[in-house]
């Protein structure tokens, strides 16, 4: 939590517990293009090769990864460069973590996962969103209150969702993963989520 604060106060776009600025003027595109810290640099290049800008802007909602995941499925695949990575991977990879729903919102998400159909409209890249609870608590002079807040998670769903009626016997655990920001708004009509920097990538 300490960390995530010290982040707020360096830079509006990591967030904890809201956000400083929730409307951006730039579209979605630019605005992963023209991010402070470069932490879309690879993400940007990649969208360009699939000619997916467009696509990227019409997204009803995107769970943008970060160049440290880009760097995660490199070092999986044992590729390292951009080119080798190209022959391993498809479009999909990104556009599995899009939505025309832009109502996919912290404010909309439940404790339990709900399905949605993303862009990937692939067998293997089923996802559903919801969000988890967290606390942390302050310590005072005669007290230690204790503070709720949620994280908005990206939903890789193995085989069905956990906790469904008639699950196969042996269904693999879903893979949740947390947003390190949520909710803001493009310009070009897209709801951003930035996924944490450790989030692994489902490679299609």
């Amino acid at each position: 939590m300490m960390v995530s604060f010290a982040a707020c106060k360096k830079d509006n776009y990591l967030t904890d517990g809201g956000l400083a600025q929730e409307r951006t003027p730039y579209s979605t595109y630019d605005y992963l293009k023209s991010h402070k810290y470069q932490y879309f640099d690879t993400v940007i290049m990649m969208i360009d090769h699939y000619n997916l800008k467009d696509t990227v802007n019409k997204s009803g909602t995107f769970f943008a990864f970060t160049d440290f995941s880009v760097n995660m499925l490199m070092g999986t695949l044992q590729v390292s460069s951009l080119d080798s990575l190209y022959a391993n991977v498809t479009s999909k990879l990104l556009t599995q973590y899009m939505f025309g729903d832009s109502n996919l919102t912290l404010a909309n998400a439940t404790t339990a996962s709900i399905a949605h159909a993303n862009w990937a409209n692939s067998a293997d890249a089923l996802s559903a969103i919801k969000k988890t609870e967290g606390s942390y608590g302050v310590y005072l002079a005669n007290l230690a209150p204790n503070y709720s807040y949620y994280t908005l998670q990206y939903v890789k769903v193995n085989g069905v969702i956990d906790g469904s009626q008639n699950a196969p016997p042996g269904d693999m655990a879903d893979l949740a993963i947390p947003c390190q920001t949520s909710g803001i708004k493009t310009s070009s009509g897209t709801t951003l989520h930035v996924l944490a920097n450790n989030a692994p990538l489902n490679k299609l």
